[in-house]
């Protein structure tokens, strides 16, 4: 590749040339591209994610282009490009036992995490966990089936606990081995019209990553051994007041990190898209002493709503978590009056606060 030609681009001639059969001028020119493409992307990476990512290539033998945490992409993660006619994939991958072996321990410890880090990216990613075989004798690995391959919107919560539980069994195994893939298509002509643009546009998902990434990474345990050299009286749970509209205040004691809550919709709350908590469960959202409202992501069915909210009401420090309109729209079309919602709430290792909504 000359260094002085410069990225303009994937157009359409490049996604073709990986659909004809014996063009090898064409085929040599898509490739050229696409080792324009993953230099230009790296330079312009931020810089945390260049710090991730130090290392950059084509994969000859395949002709693909990757970003790795490693000099050698197997050693760590790595992200992955395949051009073909119809379509980009972009793939995070993690092949090295050692790293997945951290990674799925952290996640059946953080199974709330690990599951809001993977399906906040959204519904045009995909999940893989491969079941791998390697021969005691030679260490060939070989494909032994798939333990999960489908959609984010598939990867609910209970899916995501168990999946990940066996795949962090089997990979302790010597037998076998667990590769984790994540992966989205970009269709081709999309990214055509983007021309030099899809740098920046791929460089903003890759930033998303990011905590992913982390979960992998030593750094997270780092993070997660700093989290639990707290004082007890920082992380013992405190006994708070619970109540609900209708019944006696009982005095229950409530984990500082999550609660589980089941609460009775009124037709005023599905009208108006809101759902009562209690006096004592402000206390787990307040920011502060003086905090009015905070804002929390809002989890159900496969899909989120970032801008809802939880309100402080007065005169009592009533907790009312206000629906946004996706959510609000959900609770109309599922819920009728005096129905149950069961409430889970969470604290995420950066600090933020999802809730998952779900019939009782």
């Amino acid at each position: 590749m000359s260094g002085t030609e410069q990225f303009s681009g994937l157009t359409m001639p490049v996604f073709a040339a990986f659909g004809w059969a014996g063009e090898d001028t064409a085929l040599k020119f898509a490739v050229n591209q696409l080792e324009l493409f993953i230099k230009t992307l790296h330079a312009d990476l931020s810089r945390e994610a260049q710090q991730y990512f130090p290392f950059f290539g084509l994969d000859k033998k395949t002709n693909t282009v990757y970003l790795s945490t490693h000099n050698t992409p197997e050693e760590g993660l790595f992200i992955v490009f395949s051009a073909r006619p119809m379509f980009l994939n972009m793939t995070l991958s993690v092949l090295n036992t050692a790293v997945l072996s951290k990674g799925y321990k952290l996640a059946e410890e953080k199974p709330a995490d690990w599951h809001r880090l993977i399906t906040q990216l959204g519904n045009e990613w995909a999940v893989h966990f491969q079941q791998q075989q390697v021969d005691e004798e030679t260490g060939e690995v070989g494909n032994y089936q798939d333990l999960f391959k489908d959609s984010v919107i598939s990867f609910d919560p209970d899916t995501a606990e168990t999946v990940t539980s066996r795949a962090a069994f089997l990979n302790s195994e010597d037998r076998w081995l667990i590769p984790f893939h994540l992966s989205r298509r970009y269709p081709s002509e999309q990214i055509g019209i983007m021309k030099t643009q899809v740098t920046s546009v791929l460089s903003d998902e890759i930033n998303r990553l990011l905590s992913l990434v982390d979960f992998f990474e030593s750094r997270t345990i780092a993070r997660k051994t700093t989290r639990k050299t707290k004082s007890k009286a920082a992380t013992r749970p405190s006994p708070i007041v619970v109540a609900s509209e209708d019944s006696p205040i009982v005095s229950k004691p409530i984990d500082t990190d999550s609660f589980t809550y089941l609460a009775t919709l009124k037709p005023l709350h599905i009208r108006k898209g809101f759902i009562n908590l209690t006096t004592g469960h402000w206390p787990f959202f307040a920011l502060n002493a003086r905090a009015g409202s905070r804002p929390v992501t809002i989890y159900f069915e496969g899909r989120y709503d970032k801008e809802a909210t939880v309100w402080r009401l007065q005169p009592n420090d009533l907790a009312r978590i206000v629906l946004g309109h996706t959510a609000q729209s959900w609770l109309e079309d599922n819920f009728a009056a005096e129905d149950q919602i069961e409430i889970k709430a969470f604290k995420s290792i950066e600090g933020d606060i999802q809730v998952r909504l779900a019939p009782a």
